[in-house]
């Protein structure tokens, strides 16, 4: 991810707007292809890894029954799309793309192998505890992708031979360091011991992260045919660029988790509490906070990172995408009780459905409003989610929690930033000042409390009055 978000200047600033095009569906293509090499086996290793503690020996057999399927499947896999390769790229993509599957789309697909193979074997250093030589290689990883794409770039501008050989030239290295591991970690075998554990574990797991792949992907697939190269372009860099806040969240999201899940334990009771119901309260506010400070700030960073003034347009839209973003805190607070209930089941159903809503919208808002019926397809989807994760979830956890804080206060936020596109239909970096500065003042006096409790409770601050 921090690797995708530092070559987007160097994209914008040395490709030209076909070639713009054409790694964004590149390295779209390589992430959807990684998730089926995957098998999403990452999901199933560090559980059965730390069930067989007891042995050393069947963890190795393990280890290495996980290489020969990622193998033998990656290569099966591999075969087979390269026969179809072609044929596939002429349907999916636009003629004025001028997408090839021979040789750039095959080395995505490659690469996608070498990512999900090193992935998975990345997990063993994980639960044997050697986090230094884990932090080590994917440094290794991410210094090759990036020294080689620059030069690439600054080598042969307005060509793709930087961006599609720097990942697969750092993909090539850290698969033979993923082979390292499970050979130094892990016996070869071709039992069939384990394997349909792992498929019948793994695979809702693949179901619910190529259901995702829809929700965040698909939209620039059916958007080619219907805006020019260069909105599709703008409208990419600016997704791409709130990976910073989706990171963000997925940390915020990582810390509230264990423990909300250790309240759970100790209660015994499948029912939220004026305790946990803190944790997510603080994180919507955060939530909205942080996507305020967002607005502000990347429109000043373009111009100093990015040369060409096409992409500034995007600044217009910044607005409501962000404001899809806020839905996150929801989400998280019904997807924490399906998580702990561990009903992957209802996870299916909810990013099923998601997804079959998001193709449905794109194909009915795209062909009447262009870019802005996308924008609002990704809005409404990510509200649908909300919806079908409270209706889902109504049997398994008991909800008692400030529906304001919760849920209303980030639809608010979404209402007055569709208000504000309509009224003002521009960017104004005062506005949003001003709206930082009400979601501010809204914190002060609404979420003080809590947040200065959570302080406490992750040992931040030391308590010196008593928190209400």
């Amino acid at each position: 991810m921090m690797g995708s978000l530092l070559m987007l200047p160097y994209f914008t600033n040395y490709l030209s707007e076909v070639n713009y095009t054409q790694i964004s569906f590149h390295i779209s293509f390589s992430y959807l292809m990684q998730i089926v090499f995957s098998l999403s086996i990452e999901s199933y290793f560090g559980v059965k890894y730390t069930q067989l503690n007891h042995s050393e020996q069947e963890q190795k057999l393990f280890a290495g029954k996980v290489a020969v399927i990622l193998l033998s499947f990656g290569l099966i896999l591999t075969l087979l799309i390269s026969l179809l390769g072609e044929r596939l790229f002429g349907v999916i993509f636009s003629d004025k793309l001028e997408m090839s599957f021979w040789p750039f789309g095959f080395y995505s697909l490659i690469t996608a192998f070498f990512n999900s193979f090193f992935k998975t074997a990345s997990m063993v250093l994980i639960y044997k505890k050697e986090a230094t030589q884990f932090l080590i290689f994917n440094i290794i990883n991410f210094i090759f992708t990036v020294g080689i794409t620059i030069l690439g770039l600054t080598m042969y501008p307005d060509s793709l031979f930087g961006p599609i050989y720097g990942r697969l030239f750092s993909g090539a290295i850290i698969f033979l360091l993923g082979y390292y591991i499970f050979i130094k970690n892990g016996k070869m075998n071709f039992n069939m011991a384990y394997v349909k554990d792992i498929l019948l574990f793994s695979l809702p797991y693949c179901g619910f992260v190529l259901f995702t792949w829809i929700i965040t992907q698909f939209d620039r697939y059916i958007l080619q045919n219907k805006i020019t190269l260069q909105d599709l372009n703008t409208y990419d860099l600016v997704i791409k660029c709130f990976f910073g806040v989706a990171f963000i969240q997925n940390s915020l999201t990582a810390v509230i988790f264990p423990k909300v899940f250790e309240h759970w334990s100790k209660t015994k009771v499948l029912k939220t509490t004026q305790e946990t119901n803190r944790y997510f309260n603080v994180f919507t506010i955060l939530n909205i906070l942080m996507i305020c400070s967002f607005f502000v700030v990347l429109p000043l960073i373009y111009p100093l990172l990015i040369k060409n003034v096409k992409f500034y347009e995007c600044n217009v839209y910044i607005g409501l995408l962000g404001a899809g973003y806020v839905t996150q805190g929801i989400i998280s607070f019904f997807m924490s009780t399906i998580m702990y209930a561990k009903r992957i089941d209802v996870l299916l159903k909810i990013f099923g459905l998601s997804a079959v809503i998001q193709v449905i919208l794109l194909f009915l808002l795209t062909h009447y409003f262009g870019l802005i019926g996308a924008i609002y397809s990704g809005i409404i989807v990510k509200i649908a989610q909300v919806v079908l994760a409270k209706w889902f979830t109504r049997t398994i956890f008991e909800y008692d929690y400030n529906l304001y804080k919760i849920e209303l206060l980030p639809y608010s936020f979404i209402v007055i930033n569709i208000l504000q596109y309509y009224v003002l239909h521009t960017y104004n970096v005062f506005v949003y000042l001003l709206q930082l500065l009400f979601y501010i003042v809204i914190a002060y006096f609404l979420f003080k409390n809590e947040i200065l409790k959570l302080l406490v409770n992750f040992n931040i601050i030391k308590p010196k009055l008593p928190i209400k």
